[in-house]
């Protein structure tokens, strides 16, 4: 994808903002079990960008867990009201999953890939016109910016 995006969210009461002004290195959703119970859903929409491209306002609380891979998932929300805003992965250093679904307008939003298939509910279709993969598949090295 090389197209730029802009775009702004809050959390559900207004007190973290986030800004975003850069180009996706990759788009996906996830199903493992810790985006459900997370989330209280199948699913997750995340977008991947360069930290340098990614401005929050506001105090945030963390939660961090080991994923299966070994490295570690840090998910950064709102301490009043609990939104999701975004994560930091070990494996990803330098880069900021945003949580599209906070986002005022995420019509740009187009996932690349599905993640962690085996753990998706019935219940919950998502696109089989990408890529569709059991579990994660191996973290790519992000372009430099």
């Amino acid at each position: 994808m090389s197209t730029e995006i802009q775009a702004s969210g809050r959390c559900l009461c207004g007190a973290v903002t986030i800004a975003i002004n850069g180009t996706p290195v990759r788009m996906a959703q996830c199903h493992c079990r810790d985006c459900q119970r997370s989330s209280g859903t199948g699913h997750v929409s995340n977008a991947i960008f360069h930290a340098s491209d990614v401005a929050v306002t506001g105090e945030l609380k963390q939660f961090t867990v080991t994923t299966d891979s070994g490295n570690d998932y840090t998910r950064f929300f709102c301490p009043q009201c609990g939104g999701r805003i975004y994560g930091a992965h070990t494996g990803r250093p330098g880069m900021v999953i945003v949580h599209v679904g906070m986002l005022d307008d995420s019509a740009w939003f187009a996932p690349q890939m599905v993640l962690y298939t085996r753990s998706r509910p019935h219940w919950d279709i998502t696109t089989p016109d990408v890529p569709n993969f059991e579990t994660s598949p191996p973290v790519p090295r992000a372009p430099a910016k």
